[in-house]
């Protein structure tokens, strides 16, 4: 990791951070593309380890097999199911996260997230979470140790402007205050 630091334009990699989103029946769903190969970005969705750098995920074991598993953002919060409900080889990942279902798919650099959202009108909510999530990450690929940004945090960097974005994008304006 690079010994600077923190990426110092983090605020701006989030921001910039190249999505695609779409809002289906039934899902919300985000594409990046991100720093580093589809074997390290396999990696980072599935050790606890490296899940801790980056993400609210944290589970107490590695999310390659299925069964239940549980997480917590911090090791002093409430547990959360984020039980294993399928795999594919090195590329697929579907996962609970409380009442919601994520499924992550690998496509070289190229990150899909499906979310299957208990409430999905507040897919805006948990986009912009997820944007800030994966710009840390993409700058863990590329080598800048940059902290993780994940819950309150996330105000500091953009969060409320990237959640009005996703909001007014996807037509779902009535977003919740933090």
């Amino acid at each position: 990791m690079n010994s600077s630091g923190n990426d110092p334009t983090i605020d701006q990699r989030i921001a910039d951070l190249p999505t695609a989103v779409d809002l289906t029946e039934d899902a919300v769903i985000l594409e990046v593309d991100l720093s580093g190969t589809g074997a390290q970005i396999w990696e980072h969705l599935t050790s606890p380890e490296l899940l801790a750098t980056w993400s609210p995920i944290v589970p107490e074991r590695p999310l390659t097999e299925p069964g239940p598993v549980l997480s917590r953002e911090t090791p002093d919060a409430d547990p959360v199911a984020v039980d294993v409900l399928a795999t594919a080889g090195d590329h697929a990942l579907t996962h609970r996260w409380g009442d919601d279902i994520l499924e992550w798919l690998i496509d070289e650099a190229r990150l899909t997230l499906l979310m299957k959202l208990s409430a999905p009108q507040y897919a805006p909510t948990y986009l912009a979470g997820w944007q800030v999530c994966l710009a840390v990450l993409d700058a863990r690929l590329e080598g800048l140790d940059q902290e993780r940004i994940v819950g309150r945090d996330a105000l500091e960097h953009g969060w409320r402007e990237l959640r009005d974005r996703y909001a007014q994008e996807l037509d779902l304006p009535d977003q919740p205050e933090v």
